[in-house]
Parts: structure tokens; sequence; C-alpha cells
């Protein structure tokens, strides 16, 4: 590498009124000059866990290699957050941050875009100080133990000159840089292969694209991948919508284990998909035509009543909200997924003037036993989640909340809410009926379902028969009574809702109430309560037993607040829930299940075996369901999976979640368990 300065090229830098720099070159911004900061601390501090793994680090120096130095700002961020660390302990733990620029901004450009951060002072004043451009590496060092080393030169050719001798030595990622579509020289799987070299076995790596490619990239070179999602936490103070949604985190652990054994990895081709084919008529169906229609597919759904919604998802009022766990698992972890897919998609279709009755003021998970102060208290102490997500609140806070007088605290979700689900069916059928793509056949009950060649199925109903070229079953419970799903462990579970008469004393009432059951807000002047879970019932006529039993359970969580008698049950429904073992629904296409026992067999005595042979699946045949009591924060998220599938475009969900949510994965398990 030459130390000529002739040889360094400047970046063309412009700047704006606001006085943030912007690049000629690429014609793309260097930061956002509203949320950079925070940008940089949630896309690169946080996704890399700084500064938690500092106080865990029991090594000297804590080395992290970013792409793109820019105006220095992910730097001068990191610094002071290291800064602090040290002024707080008494850690002699060093800091070596290694970045690289092809183009650096001339120093007094530099100068100019560091001007927008006045609290980075300290730190950049001694960076501009020694910053020259003269040779091809710069190295400045700070006070606190910090080391900054610039290589003014192409990415990757400066990452094959580092090494030490066992080559790994970075702890750290920050794939930063113009965006790809932007600067597309640099975001290779080469780059990312020398990352890979430079990794340590327990390295981080965040970035701010979620582009396929460099997901597929990074995977393939020994990182696993996940993508986190960032709804409504940088907000545009006029507008309240996001700013950045979501971004890519991802830790090193070999190119092996990066791919995950489940068969479902390798997507087998298929041919492009003009037409798709929907069996069911509830809330998962509606979001699936979506899914489909916006990717212009076309689609016939079948639904067996003369209206959507006349399933599970006839409630009158159902609550939106995911199931969380003190601890980050992969339940909690697809849920909190989910729930930041639905919420949107939601109000994105009110904006468009697709009208459903809700309200979205939040859910209280209530704390009225000795068990759930403790809980409560977990989370308060952990602290895995965003605190917009969910949050600890007093007594006096949850009643404030409410709009009712509360005992006791609990876990706010101020995100979630409530809907009206069979509203909720026939905005978004409409929605993807006004496309042109839609057609729904009512009345359509499905007879037989066979294979027929070129991997088409071929139905027949009450009214016709056909070929089709994708099947999707969305059947709910529906789905245990259909030969060809026999095999996936299905199970139905009966609720029982209670609709009560609202009264002056409950009527104020603004979230949704969760104990034992729930109680949401009043709607056409009754509130939902329940509900009831039978495993031994798939009656489906409501029965007095149920509404005494959903205003009993109520009465001994909440008290008698509400003023309620048997005499308020205004109406009653009964539906089934579909479950699957595992509590997560399934998304995805239908496996093979002999042939998973031939292919995979080697996994009843190595579960550690790696295999990245594409899983025995039917083709064109897909289900989506087992979505339990949560199908109205799961159904968009399962939708898009699906529609991600057949259009042969990028999962929504990282592979590992993929599995978590395939069809297959219970076989795969157990084959590891020696069950099968």
């Amino acid at each position: 590498m030459s130390d000529k300065a002739t040889e360094i090229k400047t970046a063309k830098v412009k700047f704006d009124e606001f006085g943030a720099p912007y690049s000629d070159q690429f014609d793309d911004i260097y930061f956002d000059n509203k949320h950079g900061c925070l940008q940089s601390e949630q896309v690169f501090i946080e996704n890399n866990g700084l500064p938690d793994r500092w106080h865990q680090f029991d090594g000297k120096s804590f080395v992290i290699a970013e792409t793109g130095f820019g105006t220095g700002l992910n730097f001068l961020i990191t610094a002071a957050k290291f800064t602090e660390f040290k002024a707080n302990t008494k850690s002699d733990l060093q800091l070596n941050f290694i970045t690289v620029e092809k183009f650096p901004l001339s120093k007094d450009d530099l100068c100019q875009a560091l001007k927008l951060w006045p609290q980075f002072s300290d730190i950049s004043n001694l960076l501009l100080r020694d910053y020259q451009l003269e040779q091809s590496q710069l190295n400045i060092r700070f006070a606190n133990d910090i080391t900054l080393t610039i290589y003014f030169a192409d990415a990757l050719q400066s990452y094959q000159t580092l090494a030490d001798e066992n080559g790994a030595m970075v702890d750290a990622f920050f794939l930063d840089g113009f965006a790809p579509r932007k600067n597309s020289d640099m975001w290779s799987e080469t780059l990312f292969a020398e990352f890979a070299r430079l990794a340590k076995p327990d390295a981080t790596l965040g970035t701010f694209t979620v582009a396929g490619f460099v997901r597929r990239g990074l995977e393939n070179t020994g990182f696993k991948v996940s993508k986190r999602q960032h709804r409504n936490s940088l907000t545009n103070d006029a507008e309240q919508t996001p700013v950045k949604a979501e971004s890519l985190m991802a830790n090193y652990v070999g190119k092996d284990k990066a791919k995950p054994i489940n068969g479902f990895k390798v997507r087998s081709k298929t041919e492009a998909s003009q037409h798709a084919t929907i069996i069911g008529g509830g809330l998962a169906s509606a979001c699936v035509a979506y899914a489909l229609v916006s990717k212009g597919i076309r689609v016939t759904l079948y639904c067996k009543d003369e209206h959507l919604a006349q399933g599970a998802s006839s409630n009158a009022i159902g609550a939106i909200y995911p199931l969380l766990h003190v601890q980050r698992d992969n339940i909690s972890d697809f849920y909190q997924q989910a729930f930041d897919a639905a919420m949107p998609f939601y109000k994105q279709l009110l904006d468009k003037g697709y009208q459903f009755s809700h309200g979205f003021d939040g859910l209280l998970e209530v704390a009225y036993k000795e068990p759930l102060i403790k809980r409560q208290q977990k989370f308060a102490e952990h602290q895995s989640w965003p605190q917009d997500l969910i949050r600890s609140v007093s007594p006096t806070q949850a009643s404030e909340l409410s709009n009712i007088s509360l005992e006791y605290g609990g876990l706010f979700m101020e995100r979630a809410g409530w809907v009206c689900p069979p509203e909720l069916v026939n905005a978004i059928s409409k929605a993807a009926t006004d496309t042109g793509l839609l057609t729904i056949k009512y009345n359509r009950h499905l007879k037989h379902v066979k294979q027929a060649g070129s991997g088409r199925w071929h139905i027949t109903t009450n009214k016709e028969s056909k070929t089709v070229q994708n099947l999707i079953f969305c059947t709910g419970a529906d789905s245990l009574n259909i030969d060809i799903l026999n095999d996936l462990p299905l199970t139905a579970v009966r609720g029982q809702v209670s609709q009560m008469r609202s009264n002056d004393v409950i009527k104020p009432l603004k979230t949704v109430l969760c104990h034992k059951g729930y109680v949401t807000p009043e709607h056409n002047g009754s509130h939902c309560i329940g509900a009831t879970f039978d495993k031994h019932s798939v009656e489906q006529t409501p029965n007095r037993h149920d509404d005494i039993f959903n205003l009993t359970t109520l009465n001994s969580c909440l008290g008698e607040f509400h003023r309620w008698q048997q005499a308020d049950v205004v109406a009653s429904k009964a539906r089934l829930r579909c479950c699957t073992p595992d509590h997560l629904p399934m998304a995805g296409r239908m496996p093979i299940m002999e042939r998973h026992i031939d292919a995979y067999d080697h996994l009843r005595y190595d579960k550690n075996w790696f295999f990245d042979t594409p899983a025995p699946l039917k083709s064109g045949l897909y289900v989506l369901t087992g979505l339990g009591a949560r199908g109205l924060c799961s159904a968009p998220l399962l939708a898009d999976i699906i529609a991600a599938e057949i259009s042969n475009s990028d999962y929504p969900v990282d592979n590992d979640m993929l599995f978590n949510l395939s069809p297959n994965r219970f076989i795969v398990r157990n084959l590891i368990r020696g069950d099968v």
C-alpha cells in the first residue's frame, strides 16, 4: 500500500442548509442530520451489545472494525460511550477502533461536518488536531486508552492486510458506508469473508442495511444474522413516523453453524407464480391474500361460509399484543417481530381509508398477585425489551393509563390495542379486492384434494373442480379435518368469550386489561371478557356455565370494580383455536414426512450434523395455521412469509425463525430426540 499523499482522493462534498454533508460521488447523505446519532447508537452500539460487553470483557483490548469512516460519527459516539464506561469503572480495558475510508473528507470539510455534534467536541477537537491525509494510514491515540486507526484505501484491500497470528482479532464490526445501491463495490461477499477471517469466536456485527444479498452473504461466510425492528423508536416529531425501521445484527458462529439444521435454508428453485388459491375465510386468509396481491399475484379465495370471519375471527373485540417473556427467547422474539409488523400494517389500512373499529391506547397486564408482582419486577430489572414495547407501571400509573381506578400495577404495552376482528378481516379483503387481483368465492366446501402433475393440486368443492398452481390452507381448527394436513401435530382448543353490557363505571376503560383472562374497552355498548380454555371440547354452541366462569375469573383476579352481574351478559360466542405443541404458529410448505425420515436419519445419532439438502416439501402446497389466541398479532408477518416463498422474494425473517415456524420443524426435532 503506497504512502503517497497524491494517491488519496478526497470526497466531493456539499453541505445543505443545516450543515449536513452530502456526497456528490455517491449521491447519498453521510447521516440523517436530525437523527444520525440515535441511528448510529441503535444500529452499531446496541446491535453490538455495547457497552454491556465491555463490562463483561476479559481481554486487554476490545477491537472494533468499521467500513466507511465518513465524518467519524460512529467513532465519536463509540469513544464517548467508552470514555463514560472508563469513568464509571476501574477497568484497564483498551479500545482499538479500526476503520477505512477510500474517499476521506478534507480536513476543512470534516471540521465543518463535526460542528453538528458539539456534544463530542472534546474528542472531535483531538481528532481534527491530528487528522492528516499525508499517508495512507493514520494512527491517533486518545485519552482513556482509545486508539483510532484509519486506512485511506479500499475496504477489502485494507482488511486483507490485517491479521495476527491466528487471524481472529475483531470483537465487533460496524458494517457502514453508503447504501449498497449507491456503493455496490464495497458490499461484497469477499469483504464479508475477510470479516469472518478476522472475527473472534464471539464477534458481533451491526449494519443499517437489511438487503437480502447482504444477509445471505454474511450467513454464507459464518455469521448468524437476525433482523432487528426499530419501529416507533425514532420518530419524526411532526408526523410520528419511523425514521429507521429496521437493521441487521449478527454473531460470528462459524460457517457450518451459521446455517441452521432445518433443511429449510436452501430454497429449491420453483417456477414463477402467477396465481394462488387460498382455502379459508378468516384473518389468516385475508392477510395472505393481501400479501400475495401486493406482489402482483392473482388470488382466488374459497370461503365455506356466506360471509368472511365466521370462525375464530368472529369475536366482537380482539386484543393485539405480543407474548413476551422476561428473557428473550424464540417465542418472544417471534411475537415481537410479528407485533412490529402487524400494528403498522393495520394503521396503514386505516390511512388508506379501509375502516374498522379499533382502539390503540395500550394493554395492561395487571400484576394482581405476588408471582405476577415478582414477574413485573424481573421485567424491570432485566430490561430485555424496549420501554415503548413493555414497561413496568405503578398502581397510580396503571389507573391513569387505563382511565379507571385500579389497585394494582403491572406491565404496560403502550403500542398494543384492540380491533373488531370481523371488520378488520373485511377491510383487509376489500383492500386486496380493490387491486383487481383477488376473487372471493363463498359457500365453497372443500370435498377433496389430490396432487396433480407438475406440482399442481386438484381441488374439488361442492360447486366445482379445478387444478391450481399454489394451494394455501389457512383453515384454523378446520385443519384437523383435512386429510392432507393430518401429519401436522395440531390441536383444537375451545374458547368462549362473553360480551358484557357497559355501565358508567367500566365505560371509561381505555386500555385492554389482562389478568388470568382479559377485559376490553367498550365497543357498541359492550365489553368482551374471557376467554375459556377447554382442550376437551369442540362444541361451538355457547353455554351459560362458561359465561359464569369468565365473570367469576374476572372477579377473583381484579375484584368487582365493574359492577357486572350475570344478567349483564348480552351475548356469548364459542370458537376453536388451532394450537401447536411449541406454542408457535406454522407458515410454509407442507413437509413430506416419510422422506424426512430417510433424508435426515443421521440426526438420530448426531444432532449437530450439518446438512444443506433442501427439505422434502410438497411443491405448491402451503399451510398457515396454529395461530392460537394471538392471530391478530402474528397473521400479517406469517402471511408475508408465505408470500415471500411463493414469489421467490426475500423472507421477512431470518433462517432460525423460518425453521421455528416451518411445518417440518416437528419431524426434524423428533428425529433428533429419536422419537421416530
